[in-house]
């Protein structure tokens, strides 16, 4: 297990999100996950850490920048880590920054079923949707105020991919 897993599993992070997402590649010096197929299946976790930012756990990485092809079919396994306060996930089409942080998570949906409700802590939820229109979108927690404490990445469908 290299350092930044470990780290990560040292300060509560359990297994779930931290391998590559099947038929992808991380990039840690980036801090990317890279989708090849047109199936993309991931697991997120919303992670908080002692003394920092709540952050969303992918493939091992915080908050990583995830770059798909046009046409994904997308499913999203959601787990929230936190054990004191809900959090879920929203896929929207707006990017920061944002006028109002607090407001971004009422921006319209990226695509139709981009959304996981608010979870309970240790609460589970599920996304499905086809990623159908090229473009670099941000997902964020519905939960208000997460946004503008830097609980959100970037997400880029791409037609080239």
């Amino acid at each position: 297990m290299d350092n930044n897993l470990r780290s990560a599993t040292e300060m509560g992070v359990t297994h779930f999100a931290m391998t590559p997402p099947p038929d992808s590649s991380v990039d840690a010096r980036e801090n990317r996950v890279i989708f090849q197929n047109k199936r993309a299946t991931m697991e997120v976790a919303s992670v908080s850490r002692e003394f920092a930012d709540v952050v969303f756990h992918i493939g091992g990485l915080d908050d990583p920048r995830i770059v798909m092809p046009l046409g994904a079919d997308v499913t999203i396994t959601f787990e929230n880590q936190d054990g004191i306060h809900s959090h879920g996930w929203r896929l929207i089409k707006d990017t920061p920054p944002f006028a109002n942080p607090h407001d971004a998570a009422t921006k319209p949906l990226a695509f139709t079923g981009s959304e996981i409700a608010p979870q309970p802590p240790h609460g589970h939820g599920q996304a499905h949707f086809v990623a159908n229109a090229p473009g670099v979108y941000t997902y964020v927690c519905p939960v208000s105020g997460d946004d503008g404490i830097g609980l959100y990445g970037e997400w880029e469908v791409s037609p080239s991919h």
